[in-house]
């Protein structure tokens, strides 16, 4: 099935059976001020959908509370690579949740941009709306400055859900009509909370709330879950965002793939864990435009 894709270089991939998580490499952070916006949606079982993972890497100027498309971005404990990204996710956002020990993160790399007396104009720079979790990992300092600059900061004990569960849970009954959720997060650390952090995103979106569309900008890529059907990922090199290395891991069994516009396309590609399976290629230099 062939799906146009305006604007920019890409193909539609086809996979059956089971879903795929989608992983694109390398983001850049260099600046670009396109100004075209497209919607997308989940792709169910032998439909069609369009993503465009950089929509939300895009320069924007202030937040973004009344769009349309309600996003929330949801800030984990890990290592958060630079300012650039996170300011850009945080404006696209319309609410914005640490989990726990991320609240330190994002404390520590807002005030490493400011002189130590001016903490408190550096934590205002991007607040978050509220921290939550069990709190096990929170810093009293941190909590203290952020409950000083009149952040919410909420504690749910269950020891059967992680941090990342309990806010999906905050994300879903304060912004009801959510339609996308931004991770801010990392698969480079523990192999076990990076698989785990993967486990949580697939049972979010297929299980728990399958109008919802993951996406998780870790270190150096994006990435977000292919269902069966055919899906056409736009992709604008020339805003400078992203590289074209892209990679598909079949983590929840069998998929069978066909792509148009890479490198080195496959058809009918049979993908699984101790088989063929990861798929990793780049765009086609020259892919024509839809």
């Amino acid at each position: 099935m062939d799906v146009p894709v305006m604007h920019a270089r890409a193909g539609p991939l086809h996979s059956s059976r089971r879903e795929a998580f989608w992983s694109r490499s390398d983001l850049h952070s260099h600046p670009t001020t396109s100004q075209y916006s497209m919607d997308h949606h989940l792709a169910t079982n032998g439909s069609s959908v369009e993503l465009r993972p950089t929509q939300y890497l895009e320069r924007k100027a202030h937040r973004n509370c009344d769009a349309k498309r309600k996003a929330a971005l949801i800030v984990l404990n890990c290592p958060i690579k630079g300012p650039l990204h996170l300011e850009r996710l945080y404006n696209h956002a319309s609410f914005c949740i640490c989990a726990d020990g991320g609240a330190n993160r994002l404390h520590d790399l807002l005030t490493s941009q400011y002189e130590p007396s001016d903490w408190m104009k550096a934590l205002r720079s991007l607040p978050p709306d509220l921290i939550h979790g069990d709190l096990d990992s929170l810093h009293d300092t941190v909590r203290q400055r952020y409950e000083q600059i009149g952040v919410e900061v909420s504690q749910d004990g269950d020891q059967y859900s992680t941090d990342f569960g309990k806010c999906i849970k905050k994300v879903v009954e304060r912004l009801p009509d959510v339609r996308d959720v931004l991770v801010l997060g990392s698969i480079g650390g523990r192999v076990d909370q990076g698989i785990g952090l993967l486990h949580e995103l697939y049972r979010e979106q297929v299980h728990r709330h399958p109008d919802v569309r993951f996406w998780l900008f870790s270190e150096a890529s994006v990435s977000t879950l292919l269902s069966p059907g055919t899906t056409t990922i736009s992709t604008p090199l020339e805003s400078g965002l992203i590289t074209p290395n892209i990679g598909i891991l079949p983590l929840y069994g069998p998929a069978v793939l066909t792509t148009k516009g890479l490198e080195w396309d496959v058809e009918d590609w049979e993908s699984e864990m101790g088989g063929q399976e990861v798929l990793f290629t780049v765009e086609r230099a020259g892919a024509a435009e839809g």
